[in-house]
């Protein structure tokens, strides 16, 4: 919703495309290529999804295609899109790197890829070709009759398993067996590091762009994991700190506690209160299990309980129908992922 003189508030989703590469390019193998037929119906479905969900601001994962996709989304009004990177292509037009997107009603003051830092791969000793699985927007929107707002999209590194068993053919099942479960296990751990690092050095990136220009922070995106897990802790910051610098956070003057309340994001959900807990949706199925890994993250100017809160969090919507009872039809197309969007309401 744009903001006019009978509306206070602003929508933001995040929406994890699934594949989204326009004929006759291929997506990851030379056999993944849509026809004309199955393509019209991603686009379809797209369209339902941003007709139904009407959002300002909204971040894509998994685009193959932004040409395309820009000017799908320029017919809902969200006039604004950027990517930060170029698909990643191999031989035979068979593209194997998706870029994520950001598309808005409102103007996009500037957009940047998040680099690492050498200061970071120093620090935390990782190897100096370090990058990003997907590279990150940063990007500047500035929202009218509110502020301008610091809005990131990412696309997190999936658990899949970064290593292959080199023995499967041998005729010694044991060896086999035992080769394909450390390749698994190991490779498996390498994803979480891998995850956890780009975790990191995102919230390094906001802390660093806070302490030039304090101004509200929106994180979204796939982050392939669950938000209470050991690699995302990094990204919202000091919740579960006890201690810094040796002293306890509750025994440190009030003033430095505030400071610390700059640097904290918050999970959109936990700032609602319509939706309990243990009615919270899942995002992703895997296996019948479902997940959520797709979050929007806000810092304390939408935290209702922070006394110079500057909005709040009015609604918090997961649309997973075509998850839990897909219609051929409508969802011939569709993600494999639920979409999220929050309504933001402005005090005034």
């Amino acid at each position: 919703m744009i903001l006019n003189e009978y509306n206070t508030g602003f929508s933001v989703a995040t929406l994890n495309l699934f594949n989204y590469i326009a004929p006759p390019e291929a997506f990851y193998d030379t056999d993944n290529i849509y026809t004309q037929r199955q393509w019209q119906e991603k686009e379809k479905w797209i369209h339902q999804q941003l007709k139904e969900l009407n959002p300002d601001i909204v971040g894509f994962q998994e685009v193959f295609s932004p040409s395309s996709l820009e000017l799908l989304v320029k017919e809902h009004g969200l006039t604004h899109f950027v990517t930060v990177s170029d698909p990643g292509v191999g031989n035979q037009h068979v593209y194997d790197k998706p870029v994520v997107a950001l598309a808005s009603k409102f103007p996009i003051v500037s957009a940047d890829e998040v680099k690492v830092p050498s200061s970071v791969i120093d620090k935390m000793k990782l190897q100096s070709g370090f990058h990003f699985s997907r590279p990150p927007i940063r990007a500047i929107v500035k929202i009218d009759d509110f502020t301008s707002v610091l809005v990131y999209v990412m696309h997190l590194k999936s658990k899949r398993s970064q290593l292959e068993s080199g023995r499967l053919t041998t005729e010694n099942d044991n060896v086999m067996i035992a080769d394909s479960l450390l390749a698994e296990i190991q490779g498996s751990w390498m994803s979480t590091i891998q995850r956890g690092t780009e975790a990191i050095v995102i919230y390094h990136d906001i802390v660093e762009q806070m302490l030039v220009c304090e101004r509200p922070v929106i994180v979204m995106g796939d982050l392939n994991d669950t938000i209470d897990s050991a690699a995302l802790q990094p990204l919202i910051g000091s919740h579960k700190l006890d201690r810094l610098d040796g002293k306890m956070i509750n025994n440190l003057p009030l003033a430095h506690q505030r400071i610390m309340d700059k640097f904290i994001l918050h999970d959109a959900f936990d700032l609602q209160d319509k939706i309990k807990p243990e009615q919270r949706k899942s995002t992703h199925y895997f296996m019948n299990k479902g997940s959520v890994l797709d979050y929007i993250l806000l810092s304390k100017d939408f935290k209702p309980e922070y006394d110079q809160s500057l909005a709040s969090v009015e609604e918090y919507r997961v649309n997973d129908k075509h998850l839990i009872n897909p219609h051929h039809i409508d969802d011939a197309g569709c993600s494999d992922h639920a979409s999220v969007m929050i309504e933001i309401e402005i005090r005034i």
